[in-house]
Formats: structure tokens, sequence, C-alpha cells
């Protein structure tokens, strides 16, 4: 190793290249004043022209697009969501409850069958232990018809045990008029006989029988007129009496009778009827056998009918800017559309509507109710047939509120506003 290692006395043009150290020692290029202009940290640091062009480009666009976006009118929407329903409440499906606990002993009816009001959909045995005789109902109202004849003959009774206190009460009347009568006779009689013994033509003995006639006389008109008075009482306590039985007669009738009507409306339950003319849409899962509660729901019959409402949701800041005969540009679910909230008239595929009603009282959620019915002011409003558009159907719905500025909107949602409302427009719809 010692003979490859150069002597130390050797001249520096006798190195080795691998013991050069070239990049310390200066070159010609380094030395040309030329050369150190262009190696300049300035120049160094230009962007190309090719770059700058393009920034002078974007720059001159985006101004551009500012400017535009100023003119291009837009309009401000509030969107909901939900689903297809009908306005009137007797237009929309109804749900067929049991009213009593029983077991299902047969179904009338399968899904997709019409049926009527009143039509049977299944029968129920019910479960009470009363309820378990088919005659219950009349047996009860035999029970009342057995129960109401024998209050009817005490009733009647004690009628004439009024009227026979009535006919002694008329007896007693007589005999206190006849005492009364018989009392005058003998005061006269014995007053006559009083101005004869006084002139002298009358006996003693006369007299004597006269006094006797005329206090007998005062001694039946007291029992006379303590008869009276028993008939009176008598006819009274009949008259009570007679009051009490017909008393007790009404209030039994009532008694029973709800007893009896209880009787025949819980037989009557017994059968689950339609609520209304349509198709059955479901039938629970429950079958021959199966018991049920009061109140399950057994099966939902759709009835057919043309009235339709959309029923979307919106939040509560939307709510406060809707009000009835806002115009809605509607989408259903299963119609192909391309919707444009803030172009309308370039949306294809959607369907015209009107707000109806806004629920004043949310859900709970900061959510708000509407209803969206079909738009009758131009020519193209129509919904789909029934047939397709059913419901239950999900819906989405952008209602229209003010034009602005597409600009303006860009900046409103930048900086979290709400939609404007024009005082003009909201005036119209609501004329």
């Amino acid at each position: 190793m010692s003979a490859d290692r150069p002597d130390s006395d050797s001249s520096p043009d006798a190195l080795p290249p691998a013991w050069e150290r070239q990049w310390l020692q200066p070159t010609a290029k380094m030395d040309a004043p030329t050369n150190l202009g262009r190696t300049s940290a300035l120049e160094a640091a230009q962007s190309p022209a090719i770059t700058r062009s393009i920034l002078v480009v974007s720059a001159f666009f985006l101004v551009a697009l500012g400017v535009a976006l100023t003119f291009i009118p837009w309009r401000q929407t509030v969107s909901g969501s939900g689903e297809v329903t009908a306005y009137a409440p007797e237009a929309r499906p109804r749900t067929v409850e049991s009213r009593i606990s029983g077991r299902v002993t047969d179904w009338h009816v399968v899904e997709g069958d019409e049926v009527a009001e009143g039509d049977t959909i299944a029968v129920l045995g019910d479960l009470g232990s009363s309820y378990l005789d088919d005659q219950f109902a009349d047996r009860v109202a035999e029970q009342r018809t057995n129960k109401l004849n024998g209050l009817r003959l005490e009733v009647e009774q004690a009628r004439q045990k009024l009227a026979q206190a009535r006919q002694k009460r008329r007896s007693a009347e007589a005999k206190v008029e006849n005492a009364a009568l018989g009392i005058s006779t003998a005061r006269t009689r014995l007053a006559r006989i009083e101005d004869l013994q006084s002139d002298g033509i009358s006996s003693v003995r006369d007299l004597e029988t006269a006094r006797l006639k005329f206090r007998k006389a005062r001694t039946d008109s007291v029992a006379a007129a303590a008869d009276l008075a028993a008939a009176r009482r008598a006819v009274e306590s009949a008259r009570l009496n007679v009051d009490r039985k017909e008393q007790k007669l009404g209030a039994q009738q009532a008694a029973l009778s709800r007893k009896v009507d209880n009787a025949r409306e819980r037989a009557s339950n017994a059968v689950v009827r339609a609520p209304i003319g349509g198709t059955v849409s479901s039938i629970n899962r429950v079958g021959p056998g199966q018991t049920v509660k009061k109140g399950t729901s057994l099966a939902t019959v759709a009835p057919e009918t043309d009235d339709r409402a959309a029923e979307l949701f919106v939040s509560s800041i939307g709510a406060s800017l809707v009000e009835p005969g806002r115009q809605v540009q509607l989408q259903f679910s299963g119609f192909p559309a391309l919707q444009f909230s803030g172009l309308p008239d370039v949306s294809t595929g959607t369907f015209r509507g009107t707000v109806r009603f806004i629920d004043p009282i949310g859900d709970g959620s900061g959510r708000f109710r509407m209803l969206v019915v079909p738009d009758t002011t131009t020519d193209d409003s129509s919904w789909p047939s029934p047939e397709y558009l059913r419901q239950g159907a999900p819906a989405k719905g952008a209602v229209l509120l003010s034009n602005v500025s597409l600009g303006y909107e860009i900046w409103r949602r930048m900086n979290g506003l709400p939609p404007q409302l024009s005082t003009q427009q909201g005036a119209a719809s609501a004329k």
C-alpha cells in the first residue's frame, strides 16, 4: 500500500485523478464575468413565459366570471322531501283494527280484493267468558224483558193503591161534608127548641135530646176530619210509592238496555268490517286460531281516489319563508327528471304544485310538514295517473321564492344566510 501512495515530494501535477479535488479548483467558466451574471438568484427565481401567460388568462377569466355571475338570474328555493298522500282524510288508506280481544276464526278477504263499505273482513271469537255463548245477547234481552215486566207490574199495583187511596179520600171528604151539614142542622134545631122552651111550648126532654144530637154531630164531624186527614196521608204515601216504582223502572230499563246494547255491540264487533270501500292492500300475518288484542291492526284498505297531495317536510327556517299559494317544483320517485332548483324553466320531468297548508307545529325534530296539491293555474300542471303515482311514493320538492343573481346566491350560501323573502311576491301569492 505504501508503494501505491504518492511521494510527498512529488509535484501536484503528478497526482492521480482519484486524488485530485477538482470541485475545489476554479474553472474557466466560473472565471468569466458573463457566466456569473447568468447564474444569479434573481434570474433563477423568474417564472417561464408560458406560466405568466396562463396566470394572466386565469385572472382575466375569474374577473369575467365574477362579472357574469352578477347578471345570471337565479331562483331561490326551499327544499323538502316526503311522500305522496291524499289531501282529504277520507281519501287516505284506512287501517282496520280489532275492536275486541279475540281469536281469529275466519278470513273473508285476501290482499288485492275489492271491498265495499261494510263488507266482512274477518270474524273473531270473543274470549270473554260471558260472550262464549252465541245467544248471550238474546238471553240478556230476554232477562231484560222479564225484569221490566215485573217492575211494570209493581208500578201498576202501586197505581191501583193510589187510586184506592184517592177513593177513600173522596169518601172521607164526603163524610166531612155530611158531618158539617149535620152540625148545621143540629145547631138550627137546638136553637129553635131553645126558643120554644123560652116560650114554654117545648119540654125539657126535647131540649136535652136536641143538645145530645148536636154533640153527636160535632163528634161525627171530628171523626170525619180525622178520617180525611188519614186518607190524605195515605194518598200522599201511595203517590210517593208510585214515583219510586216508576223511577226504579226507568233506571232499570236504561241499565238493562245498555247491557243489551253492549252485548249486541260486542257480538257485532266480533265481525270485522271494512270502514270504507277500496282495495285490501295488506293483511296482518294472523291465521285462523290465533289471538289478537283490542286495537290490533288486521288489514289496510286503500280507497280508489284521484285526490292526491305531496306531504313534504322542510326546515324551520324554510317553514318561516313558505306560505300558502307558493309554487313548488316536484319530483316523484320512478319518474326520470332533471331538476335545477335555481332554474325552474330549464328543469325537465318535474311537476308543478301549490302549497296548500303548513303545519304550525313541528314534528319534534325541527321539521315542519306542508301539503302540496296540484297547480291548476297552468295547463301542464297535471300529475301522473293514480295508476302509476300511488300514495306512499317518495317525493321531493323545491318551493320557489325570490329571483336573485347567481353571484348573490353563492355569497349568501358561503356566509350561511337564509333566503330572502320578496314582499311583492309574498303578497301576490297570498292573493
